[in-house]
């Protein structure tokens, strides 16, 4: 049943929510509807504790500082991807953006192995030798992470690479892991061993929109229920030009989970509490 004003529980989740998934330009590889200075005002203007800034090319750590100046109470966190823009699997380069606070870490997205594999591309970045285990470069990655308390995401790697990540991480203590939305990607089997080892698998609103048109919000609360919502968090992933402002891509997943059968306090979970555990702002 929906409460007597449905916009009013969407706003108030809204209220203090926070994306750890959102692009914005400038942006060297695509189109963005905004710039990062457009992107912060709108979350600022929903009242949203905030959201991760990713740019699958340059670390954003300096410009995520900037929107946090401008836009006081809002929280940008900045980011880096191991992409072969800032050198692939640098230990050099993750240290910098965790000396600028980034918070997060995504393993290789455009430049993975797997990512190009699946487009017929030349071999790319891997995580794990022939012989499955994770190359010296990340174990070094790993430690940054841990000791800066980072997020750790496994990008677009293949299952058995994030698997192979993910135990390693756990096994020196991180529990800050993110299965970066792997819907038609990794199994369910594969998705409940991520969880055991700590992981919290990622779901994006992007994937129920035109341009990509992978599920629906129905096909989303299915993942998360099968998954559980306590191992599960909703992103939006917007920034694309064809699509609204990520703050208001959040307030279409918040609404769309609602309509699709989700209770208020399990949304709450998703895109409040285990995001905002996850980059450190409990509240």
């Amino acid at each position: 049943m929906q409460p007597a004003d449905p916009n009013s529980q969407v706003e108030e989740i809204l209220k203090g929510s926070f994306d750890l998934h959102v692009h914005a330009g400038p942006d060297p590889g695509h189109k963005r509807r905004l710039d990062a200075l457009d992107t912060g005002r709108y979350a600022h203007e929903a009242e949203m504790a905030g959201f991760v800034l990713k740019s699958h090319h340059y670390p954003s750590a300096p410009l995520a500082q900037v929107l946090n100046r401008v836009y006081p109470g809002l929280f940008a966190a900045g980011s880096i991807v191991l992409n072969s823009e800032v050198g692939g699997l640098n230990p050099d380069a993750v240290q910098a953006a965790a000396d600028l606070d980034a918070r997060v870490v995504w393993m290789p997205t455009h430049s993975a192995d797997f990512n190009l594999s699946n487009q017929g591309g030349s071999p790319g970045i891997r995580l794990t030798d022939d012989g499955g285990e994770l190359r010296p470069p990340v174990r070094d990655i790993l430690d940054i992470a841990r000791r800066h308390q980072m997020v750790v995401a496994s990008g677009h790697v293949s299952p058995s690479e994030a698997i192979a990540l993910f135990t390693a991480a756990r096994d020196i203590g991180i529990d800050r892991l993110v299965a970066t939305h792997p819907l038609e990607v990794a199994g369910i089997e594969e998705l409940r061993e991520m969880i055991a080892l700590g992981a919290y698998a990622e779901y994006t609103f992007l994937h129920c929109m035109p341009s990509v048109n992978k599920t629906t919000p129905e096909g989303l609360v299915s993942a998360v229920s099968t998954l559980g919502v306590e191992h599960c968090v909703v992103t939006t992933d917007f920034g694309q030009w064809t699509n609204p402002p990520p703050a208001e891509g959040m307030r279409m997943a918040i609404a769309a989970l609602l309509d699709a059968g989700l209770k208020a306090e399990e949304v709450t979970v998703l895109v409040k509490t285990n995001p905002l555990r996850l980059v450190g702002l409990e509240r």
